[in-house]
């Protein structure tokens, strides 16, 4: 099984307990392999690919800390380790679906932050919707259809915008 993970997902100065985490289970399954599990750095994705699902103004603000509330929406500080960390995170997400359609089998990324945002605008500590833009990579490779099952104590409530008339 793929475990998708980047020292990237940890590069911004903010951080927290969840943001960090990442950083720490890697850590561990280095320290501590488990049969069958392989950590794979993902490609991160390009500002283009966010836009499928974000707005262009929201992705510059993330870019660029400008106009500040708007990069600050998800509900940290804005710094510009931001901007490398959402794109490995989110590619990490989107890598795990890619390799789960290709192997056959599940897969994973140590991703953290990505079912509360929406299209314009972060919210819930989350920045980029991660799940949304999988899900959209996983249909353009190939799936027939894709399910996001969200089992967060707090309901994603982005994802559901996001994905409310697909059918």
């Amino acid at each position: 099984m793929n475990v998708c993970y980047s020292p990237d997902y940890v590069c911004s100065g903010y951080g927290f307990d969840t943001m960090r985490k990442a950083g720490w289970i890697a850590e561990s399954l280095v320290r501590n392999p488990i049969d069958g599990v392989e950590l794979v750095e993902p490609e991160p994705l390009t500002a283009a690919q966010v836009m499928a699902v974000h707005t262009p103004e929201y992705v510059r603000a993330i870019e660029t800390g400008e106009p500040r509330a708007l990069a600050e929406s998800q509900m940290f500080a804005w710094d510009p380790g931001i901007w490398p960390m959402v794109l490995a995170s989110n590619g990490g997400a989107v890598a795990a679906a890619l390799s789960a359609m290709e192997n056959g089998v599940a897969a994973g990324s140590l991703s953290s932050g990505l079912h509360h945002a929406r299209r314009d605008t972060g919210a819930g500590y989350c920045t980029f919707n991660g799940l949304v833009i999988a899900a959209r990579a996983a249909l353009v490779a190939g799936a027939r259809s894709v399910l996001i099952l969200d089992l967060d104590a707090h309901c994603g409530g982005g994802t559901a915008s996001l994905i409310a008339d697909e059918p």
